[in-house]
């Protein structure tokens, strides 16, 4: 009988310190399955990784939450796009591409055989070519900052010159005069309304910058009712309360964002000596994409990125947002 040692190397894969396969394990098996393929059901990836990791006594439910976090990231990194068929969700692979940046790297993303393939995003040095992949900048691959969309959708295109900030203006417009909310039971929910730079958690008791609605004013807010979360914003007022709710959860960080910068707090982070960029608030999925594809992960909100790199998702936020002192070479936007 083969020892789980020896299966483990002949598929390439490695463990973690409690013995479960790494999520880059993972993503590099789902992702090759889907080059391979060119569509891959859900439920075709789920049952063979099942059977490929069998001999190694693989726990089923964190193989399950592992599988779900590769597909995450794959999605996020633009690797791979996700699709509703008949026969349920299933993944195929994106067009080929070498994304460059004024960095010290380039990635490869999409349906390419060529970078390594072991690593949760496929990097080449940046001179390194392939010859199956178009290059491109990493702003072409990004496209416009999502807030200025989420602006024009809302009806708010006027306004998309100036910064994020703006966002959390047309939002807290929406707010007003939106859908009326009872304060009768404070303790059902948490508002934005600390300073610092410590995010905190509203449940199950608010730190940090959530606290209960105890002042007046427009501030993001998180609504518990049951066992399920409404990710609004809330306009307290002494007469009335109103909220609206963002479309996504996408959106309502978004909005996070551009409240942040409205009240003149940070929303990063980063030292330049160690290149460590911390988030604080929860990243947008575009910022969140730009530190995974120039970026090593080093914690749930935490990358370490060149400064080039930092740069982009500065000027992401807005040109007011452009930090001093940071050499970041070309805009991205």
């Amino acid at each position: 009988m083969i020892s789980s040692d020896s299966w483990i190397n002949a598929i390439g894969g490695e463990r973690d310190q409690d013995g479960q396969l790494t999520l880059r394990t993972v993503i590099a098996h789902i992702r090759g399955a889907v080059i391979e393929t060119g569509f891959v059901s859900l439920g075709r990836i789920t049952r063979g990784l099942k059977e490929a990791y069998r001999p190694l006594s693989i726990d089923e439910d964190v193989l399950g939450k592992t599988v779900k976090e590769a597909i995450r990231v794959l999605l996020l990194s633009g690797d791979i796009d996700e699709f509703e068929t008949s026969a349920g969700r299933g993944y195929a692979a994106t067009p080929p591409r070498r994304v460059v940046w004024n960095g010290s790297r380039a990635v490869l993303l999409g349906r390419s055989l060529h970078g390594n393939s072991q690593s949760v995003v496929r990097q080449l040095a940046p001179e390194e070519g392939s010859d199956d992949a178009v290059t491109i900048t990493l702003s072409d691959e990004l496209g416009r900052p999502e807030w200025r969309s989420a602006l024009v959708e809302l009806n708010a295109a006027d306004v998309v010159d100036g910064d994020v900030g703006a966002l959390f203006e047309v939002a807290s417009s929406l707010a007003t005069s939106g859908d009326r909310y009872s304060l009768d039971e404070p303790e059902t929910i948490a508002v934005l309304s600390g300073r610092g730079k410590y995010f905190g958690q509203p449940e199950p008791v608010p730190s940090g910058r959530w606290q209960r609605p105890t002042e007046g004013g427009c501030f993001p807010a998180i609504i518990k009712t049951g066992y399920s979360f409404r990710n609004v914003v809330l306009n307290v007022d002494a007469g009335s309360t109103k909220l609206w709710q963002p479309a996504s959860l996408d959106l309502w960080r978004w909005v996070v964002v551009g409240f942040t910068i409205a009240r003149g707090d940070p929303v990063t982070s980063y030292d330049s000596s160690s290149q460590r960029l911390d988030f604080l608030t929860p990243p947008p999925k575009q910022l969140e994409r730009i530190a995974l594809l120039t970026g090593s992960k080093i914690g749930p909100w935490s990358w370490t990125i060149d400064a080039d790199a930092y740069g982009i998702i500065i000027d992401a936020l807005g040109p007011n947002q452009r930090a001093s002192g940071v050499s970041r070479g070309r805009s991205a936007y």
